[in-house]
């Protein structure tokens, strides 16, 4: 997991469709394919396969579907006014979203302004994972827990499930196979750093899988 930098959208066309959402009207107009809801949407998806590294922003795992769920970070009801609000908007696998969030409200203390709403798990775009949840383990393990007594964290690994030691591996086998040293932490990034930095790397990287 990482700190994701939101994607720049076209900030005209962003308010000009939030001026139009009301709490009535806010699952309709997102629901829409075409016109100026369906090229934001599509403006999106795009944009975040690339911000996030073909990633989920909750569990870090690589896509693999092909049209991931576009996720609402607040839900639509009630906070309809960030219907589409960029930081409010995130890729997410479909064991996150659905299995996982479902309409979970995370927003502790809504604000006027979006970046000053807090909430009351890690916001992809908003905290650095690194104060919150920490990784350790012993030889090829990942383990994941919150650092020190951020409940923000352990939230987090609570409500989508990231101490599960299936979902761990994976992530790291995603990073490593992706040679994405971002997404790695622990034992697993000073492995990456041996094997690219070894003239043996690509045979190592097939005895270990």
């Amino acid at each position: 997991m990482k700190k994701l930098t939101c994607p720049t959208y076209d900030m005209d066309l962003v308010r000009t469709l939030s001026s139009r959402v009301t709490a009535a009207t806010a699952a309709s107009i997102w629901k829409q394919t075409g016109g100026k809801p369906g090229a934001l949407k599509a403006s999106m998806t795009e944009l975040l396969f690339i911000a996030q590294s073909n990633r989920c922003a909750y569990c870090g795992s690589r896509f693999f579907e092909k049209y991931p769920a576009r996720d609402h970070i607040a839900p639509k009801d009630p906070y309809y006014q960030w219907t589409f609000w960029p930081e409010n908007l995130v890729l997410a696998c479909f064991a996150c979203n659905t299995d996982r969030k479902k309409i979970y409200n995370p927003v502790i203390t809504p604000a006027a302004i979006y970046k000053n709403t807090t909430f009351n798990f890690v916001h992809p775009f908003l905290d650095d994972p690194t104060r919150h949840i920490k990784f350790t383990g012993h030889r090829l393990k990942i383990l994941i827990s919150a650092s020190g007594s951020s409940s923000k964290g352990q939230n987090t690994i609570d409500l989508f499930d990231l101490a599960n030691a299936e979902r761990s591996k994976q992530r790291a086998k995603d990073a490593l196979m992706d040679q994405d040293v971002d997404h790695l932490h622990g034992k697993w990034k000073r492995l990456f750093e041996l094997l690219i930095s070894s003239p043996f790397s690509e045979r190592l990287v097939m005895k270990m899988f």
